[in-house]
């Protein structure tokens, strides 16, 4: 099977022009079809060890060409080809809700073993309601754990919700092999590609956005905003 973002590439089926990028402190936002975001990521090799190839050209390449950087190790060039393959992106209209992936987490997960890749705001809520909560991070705080630790947490896990930030990283079918068929599988973020592709991958549900409101959602990415202030954008969840 193909990777993820190979998948989701042979399968877009259709190429625009690009009207806008905009790579701002945590969010890159493509403009071409529709506006599609996704989380900057910035390596950690020094400056000049990883240049966005053709910046300040990209705006000559087609949302297509410009998609097929989500392959790259770089994840600022990653991050921009996410976005740009999310701008391409037919809305979903199939199993569509407008809800809180927050709540669907907190319902599904009480009593349960739950591993999260990635920080996010409702953690507290989880540590309530769970059997145990593992938090999986790069840079992992007091009580969590690294990314080494997956292969011994997964195989135990009920629930996985990671980022779509393994999508950049190029981590995501490295975390979705350690887990049990039965477990519950979601990716989430506004990175997260609303394509039923992902279901063929192994995940059961997806919580993206939608960005209704291109200039309102630049104006706040432009000064900075955390995705909590952003304003111009649907949450949405779809399900297998």
């Amino acid at each position: 099977m193909p990777l993820i973002l190979q998948d989701i590439l042979q399968h877009v089926g259709q190429d625009h022009p690009i009207e806008q990028i905009e790579v701002c402190a945590h969010w890159i936002l493509v403009t071409s079809l529709h506006s599609g975001m996704a989380s900057t990521v910035i390596g950690c090799k020094p400056h000049g060890e990883e240049l966005v190839a053709d910046a300040g050209s990209l705006l000559e390449k087609s949302a297509l060409e410009v998609a097929q950087l989500s392959l790259s190790n770089n994840p600022l060039e990653a991050g921009i080809g996410l976005a740009a393959i999310n701008s391409l992106l037919k809305p979903p209209t199939k199993n569509v809700k407008e809800i809180n992936i927050a709540k669907v987490l907190v319902a599904e997960g009480k009593d349960k073993k739950i591993a999260l890749i990635g920080h996010f705001p409702f953690i507290p809520k989880l540590k309530e309601i769970a059997k145990e909560l593992w938090v999986i991070d790069l840079q992992p705080a007091e009580g969590e754990f690294s990314p080494q630790d997956a292969q011994r947490l997964l195989p135990e896990a009920d629930i996985l919700a990671m980022t779509a930030n393994t999508l950049i990283t190029k981590a995501a079918e490295y975390y979705l092999d350690l887990c049990r068929p039965a477990a519950l599988k979601i990716m989430l973020g506004p990175s997260t590609p609303l394509t039923p592709i992902l279901f063929d991958h192994g995940l059961d549900i997806l919580a993206g956005v939608r960005v209704t409101d291109a200039q309102l959602v630049h104006r706040y990415i432009a000064q900075g905003a955390a995705f909590s202030q952003v304003k111009g954008i649907d949450k949405l969840t779809i399900t297998k």
